[in-house]
């Protein structure tokens, strides 16, 4: 795989992500695991914290992104959230599932 096409499949730059890069930054970081139990619990407390348009945002900006990942490997992705300050690392696509169960529930 040439350069060009790894860096396609890996994400865009974080400045096209801002409110994703935000939520990752801020729930999503090195101690979220502490704070919050799992991923899935970031995402809950995000979802109290956060207002309806960021909400709507986030939602947005989180299909967008895995949908430029979805043929990328699990390194892939995790390289990809890196690139956006998360310290969470997805192993398994089930980890990405169950943060977008998350972040679409009612």
């Amino acid at each position: 795989m040439t350069a060009s096409k790894k860096k396609q499949r890996t994400g865009k730059s974080a400045a096209d992500f801002p409110a994703l890069r935000g939520f990752f930054e801020g729930y999503l970081h090195q101690d979220f695991r502490d704070e919050y139990g799992s991923a899935a619990g970031a995402v809950q407390a995000f979802r109290e914290d956060a207002s309806d348009s960021e909400l709507a945002a986030v939602r947005k900006e989180w299909k967008k992104w895995r949908a430029g990942l979805a043929s990328a490997s699990m390194d892939e992705i995790a390289q990809a959230a890196r690139k956006l300050d998360a310290a969470w690392q997805p192993q398994v696509a089930e980890d990405l599932d169950h943060v977008e169960t998350a972040l679409n529930a009612k």
